[in-house]
């Protein structure tokens, strides 16, 4: 866990649009191939595990035999033939990680991505990809996350799953910038979402879980303010509940189908919600974000909830 400031927090999501463009133009993966009957295990905590359990879904999506496991579960003691673990961390020190390679069995390939090339994940693996930034000024893991999604993305690429990832990245860093240019017109009102002493629920698609999940961790990392993230369509079975006992304040990633339903909960409850889509819906709050493909909506989408972060995190 990283010390946090305010400041550096600031510099780090203003340096967003930057940052993407050169973290695109670095190819993390090499030429060794990936088959549809080999076993895929990302491990990870908090933000690279939330990247991986999005790419996962995509590769299962496209017949891959591809899971996400949390680093601090029991190591399994055996993997099929030909398994391949990619262990995630992006200091390369998150001891559940090192924990987890230390038990791994010994003929199991392991590929590490971390930013820090001498870090003891990489001693403990068989292959080293490195991601191409620095640690975050500001110690909120705004950068490794996205980083740790264009890596996997690239992945995906490489399989012929997603689109050109430099195209995804050149429209996500536009987006980025025009979002930070124009949040004097649109943060004030997402901001009524975090008013409650019950904190803020945020809900996104499946296939962009991350960004329900990151952006909660955003509101707990950095304003230290109750918060947390569920899936769109589960959340009508998990966390309905509350808005009716709840000064219940949502957060909606839009793009699911069943966006609906939890709207018209919301509704029928007289909760409050704010939108982020290419369709805006919310009762207190919506932005538009331009439409475009999966990497491009998680790397773009996120900046609402830091931005109504750094916003709370600057009052304390």
């Amino acid at each position: 866990m990283a010390d946090t400031n305010f400041v550096g927090f600031i510099d780090d999501l203003n340096n967003l649009p930057n940052l993407i463009s050169s973290i695109s133009q670095t190819k993390v993966w090499g030429k060794g191939a990936i088959e549809k009957n080999q076993l895929i295990y990302f491990v990870g905590m908090g933000s690279s595990y939330y990247a991986a359990q999005d790419v996962a879904r995509q590769l299962r999506n496209n017949g891959y035999l591809a899971v996400t496991e949390i680093a601090s579960a029991i190591t399994p003691k055996s993997f099929p033939e030909n398994s391949l673990v990619i262990a995630i961390s992006a200091s390369g020190n998150s001891v559940e990680v090192i924990k987890f390679l230390e038990n791994l069995p010994a003929n199991t390939h392991s590929i590490a991505l971390t930013r820090e090339a001498n870090s003891k994940i990489t001693k403990l693996v068989k292959e080293v990809l490195i991601l191409p930034i620095k640690p975050e000024t500001g110690g909120v893991s705004t950068w490794s996350y996205r980083a740790t999604l264009i890596a996997l993305f690239q992945l995906l690429e490489k399989l012929g799953i997603a689109p050109s990832v430099k195209e995804s990245c050149l429209s996500a860093q536009k987006q980025l910038q025009k979002l930070l240019d124009s949040k004097n017109q649109w943060l004030e009102s997402f901001m009524n979402l975090t008013t409650s002493d019950s904190g803020i629920w945020l809900m996104s698609p499946a296939e962009r879980s991350g960004s329900a999940l990151q952006g909660a961790l955003m509101f707990r990392e950095g304003p230290r303010m109750k918060a947390d993230g569920c899936e769109t369509g589960d959340w009508s079975h998990v966390d309905v509940y509350l808005t009716k006992s709840l000064d219940y304040k949502a957060l909606m990633f839009t793009g699911s189908n069943w966006d609906q339903q939890a709207i018209e909960w919301l509704v029928n409850r007289n909760s409050s919600f704010g939108s982020i889509g290419s369709y805006s819906k919310g009762n207190i709050a919506s932005i538009n974000i331009e439409d475009g493909d999966t990497l491009f909506k998680l790397l773009t989408e996120l900046l609402i909830p830091e931005l109504m972060s750094a916003n709370l995190w600057s009052k304390q």
